[in-house]
């Protein structure tokens, strides 16, 4: 007589599903539905935070609290009038933060739960800098806020024609206008979104 060959409920479990694609998209789904939930709360945080909200007011916020209740930080940056500089954090975060189905795994299988892991991306640091220069520089603008700017000193303010924000100048002598400290910014927010994502 054949031996019939028992398996157990995670046994047959993990046979019968850990290759089933209806399986896998319902995981899928259920993964990039707090994917984008959480996606959508970092960027109403990129919205509301004080380095986006001071730059968005262009040449016309005077009295910025991140240059000590005095002067312009959309000037003090040297964006040029009319441009949205944050516009590119909110499409980095939108188009490349993703869910990455083709590495799914089925990690854990028990008599009620089924457990897949997904891959996701989250911009580095390096790619934020690289599509964030200052319009005067290479060096990133984002990196700036974040690290420190040279030169400040010699930032003043007035509106002019001629300056590049319409808001700012540059002297050759060193004015002590403002006074500014470095801030964390959108490298915050992804490590913030690194770690909810477990």
């Amino acid at each position: 007589m054949a031996r019939i060959k028992r398996l157990s409920i995670k046994q047959l479990l993990k046979k019968n599903y850990s290759n089933s694609k209806a399986l896998q998209n319902l995981a899928y789904g259920a993964a990039k539905k707090k994917l984008d939930k959480l996606k959508r709360e970092t960027i109403s945080e990129l919205d509301k935070h004080p380095v986006t909200k001071e730059i968005e007011k262009g040449p016309s916020g005077m009295g910025s609290p991140l240059l000590g209740g005095t002067g312009n930080f959309f000037g003090f940056l040297g964006f040029d009038k009319g441009s949205r500089p944050v516009e590119i954090l909110r499409s980095v975060l939108q188009d490349h933060i993703q869910l990455k189905r083709q590495k799914a795994k089925l990690k854990k299988v028990s008599d009620t739960l089924f457990t897949w892991e997904f891959d996701i991306s989250v911009p580095s640091k390096t790619e934020i800098y690289a599509v964030t220069p200052f319009a005067w520089s290479g060096r990133s603008w984002v990196k700036g806020v974040e690290r420190g700017i040279t030169n400040y000193t010699h930032t003043g303010f007035r509106e002019s024609e001629d300056s590049r924000s319409g808001i700012a100048f540059q002297s050759k002598q060193k004015i002590r206008f403002v006074s500014f400290t470095p801030t964390p910014y959108i490298s915050a927010l992804l490590e913030k979104l690194k770690k909810e994502f477990k």
